[in-house]
């Protein structure tokens, strides 16, 4: 395999001025055939703190569940036929168990709600359950179904649909499940509480083997804290949200549509791809967190952007730190890598299966030496940039970016191969990147590549300040 240089993409001003807030918010729809739909979140006096509100619903700890005030709200606005946005207050405390936000109408239009609390510390007023992606539905259903006894079809139906499923997966496997237009959430932290602990059978026996915090370093282990499920508008402020692997998962709706979120002032943690998802998502000001006490390597976000969708992941004036773990002070985690989406035959790289071959199709799928790689998969580039942010020592400073399933730079810079892989994919900070690593495929011909601009920017930083 060629061994790639070390990737720091950096970008000019004039390309750092294309990813302002306004313009960044703007956009939402069908990736190529995006609609102007600007969204200024500093219009809601609630979230930006000189507006108060009444609180029509309280949920306190200890009390009714959190999902049964929900539940109630949601009732009362159907019988009120009220279109008007629902405010929950959150009384510190501890609220255990899953808590799902349904989107609903009134009158055929979406009816928004916020969770909040009025303690402005975080830490006071806390939402958290133990649930990871490799749990079977029947033990889903075990320790959650009561928690959704007698809720209405909005919320329930979710939970039945989870139930089903013979392994949850990583798209359910989340503490807080937002499927709700105009959600906001101000002044609470979401932590699921999954040690990794869960055995990976999959994995050789030389390989599953916790260290002394009980954890297994290695395996499937995805955790979501918040997941916002398709919904548009998505506004978090003050928030903290805990895992380890995949905390924060934003998905867009369907294949090539993209929705927005905005997260300002918030505390981020984790260890592997925990900030992750299709869809455009905003920072500002929050503290970026990775976790080195697992797995020894970390990687922030996991982008898996649509090529012909305008914006990714943008971190604006937001710090980069680390738990002080020792791995962490090797300075070799990184940023990220793009995440090569649903991926599981590739058109990158020398294969070392003999006969291999990797052919567009319609789904992506791998016989042996045979696969197939869709047009979604390939699409799905993945872009994230960073203004004005400030990075700690445990990024490695000559490549923070890494290829998804290959190799790794030492904090000088050396590379050290892993192998080829069924998943390799190698860094791609432009569209022109993406365009010259397939051009040689025998498929390229068949991908409809038109009105790309292999100038459009996949990964960059500016006034990056190393602290």
């Amino acid at each position: 395999m060629k061994h790639p240089a070390p990737v720091r993409p950096l970008l000019s001003p004039e390309q750092a001025g294309f990813f302002q807030r306004s313009k960044v918010l703007s956009l939402t729809g069908a990736a190529g055939a995006e609609e102007f739909d600007p969204w200024d979140p500093d219009l809601d006096g609630f979230m930006t703190g000189p507006e108060d509100r009444p609180s029509a619903h309280v949920a306190e700890p200890g009390q009714d569940s959190l999902l049964k005030v929900i539940d109630k709200a949601v009732r009362l606005a159907r019988q009120t036929g009220s279109r008007e946005r629902i405010y929950i207050e959150l009384l510190p405390g501890t609220y255990t168990g899953l808590v799902y936000v349904p989107g609903f109408l009134v009158d055929g239009s979406p009816v928004p709600i916020t969770l909040f609390s009025r303690d402005e510390d975080p830490s006071q007023t806390v939402i958290e359950a133990d649930i990871d992606a490799e749990m079977p539905g029947s033990e889903y259903a075990e320790r959650f179904a009561a928690g959704f006894d007698g809720l209405d079809a909005s919320i329930a139906d979710i939970y039945r649909r989870i139930a089903a499923e013979e392994k949850i997966n990583t798209l359910n496997a989340s503490v807080l499940r937002v499927e709700n237009e105009g959600f906001q959430l101000r002044n609470v932290t979401v932590r699921n509480l999954y040690n990794c602990d869960r055995e990976d059978m999959y994995l050789p026996s030389e390989k599953r083997r916790k260290n002394a915090r009980g954890q297994y370093p290695k395996g499937q282990h995805q955790a979501v804290a918040l997941l916002i499920a398709g919904a548009d508008r998505v506004h978090l402020e003050n928030v903290h949200l805990s895992s380890f692997q995949d905390t924060l998962y934003f998905r867009s709706p369907r294949k090539g549509t993209t929705v927005r979120s905005f997260y300002r002032r918030c505390d981020i943690e984790g260890d592997v791809d925990f900030i992750f998802g299709q869809a455009t998502a905003y920072f500002d000001k929050c503290v970026i967190r990775s976790r080195g006490s697992r797995a020894g390597h970390a990687y922030v976000a996991a982008p898996s952007t649509d090529i012909r969708t305008t914006y990714g992941i943008v971190f604006h004036d937001c710090e980069f730190t680390h738990d002080g773990d020792p791995s962490a002070l090797r300075g070799t985690f990184n940023l990220g890598r793009q995440w090569f989406e649903a991926v599981r035959a590739t058109p990158y790289g020398e294969p070392s299966v003999p006969g291999y071959s990797c052919r567009l199709g319609e789904v992506s799928a791998y016989a042996e030496p045979e696969g197939t790689v869709s047009r979604e998969t390939l699409f799905s580039v993945g872009k994230c940039v960073l203004i004005n942010c400030r990075v700690g020592p445990h990024i490695n400073k000559s490549a923070p970016w890494a290829e998804w399933m290959g190799g790794t730079f030492g904090a000088d810079g050396h590379y050290a191969p892993q192998g080829w892989s069924l998943r390799y994919r190698p860094v791609q900070v432009s569209a022109r990147d993406f365009l010259e690593n397939l051009k040689d495929w025998p498929d390229f011909g068949l991908l409809d590549v038109s009105g790309i601009d292999p100038g459009m920017v996949l990964l960059g930083e500016i006034h990056t300040e190393e602290t």
